[in-house]
């Protein structure tokens, strides 16, 4: 039988060259879905108004991935815990 169909696919990580974005007006000129894999790509948080996702790659530009603040990783997707393993 034919499945309904689909919603869009999937937003994959997709690196987007902050270096060479001149202003936050750029990003919010994007999709939603594109700032969306840029910060999947950066992984932290990819949620939030198209506004809010700008603003958060905005304020990364410049940023080695090892120094992103860690409130702002996405938390791992959650798999079964091991036994002991403090979440």
């Amino acid at each position: 039988a034919d499945a309904p169909a689909a919603p869009a696919a999937p937003v994959e990580p997709l690196e987007l060259k902050l270096s060479k974005i001149g202003d936050i007006a750029e990003l919010e000129a994007m999709s939603l879905d594109r700032l969306k894999a840029a910060l999947m790509f950066l992984g932290v948080k990819c949620g939030g108004t198209l506004e809010q996702r700008a603003e958060r790659l905005w304020n990364l530009k410049g940023v080695k991935k090892e120094d992103i603040d860690p409130k702002l990783l996405a938390k791992p997707s959650k798999k079964r815990k091991r036994d002991g393993e403090d979440g």
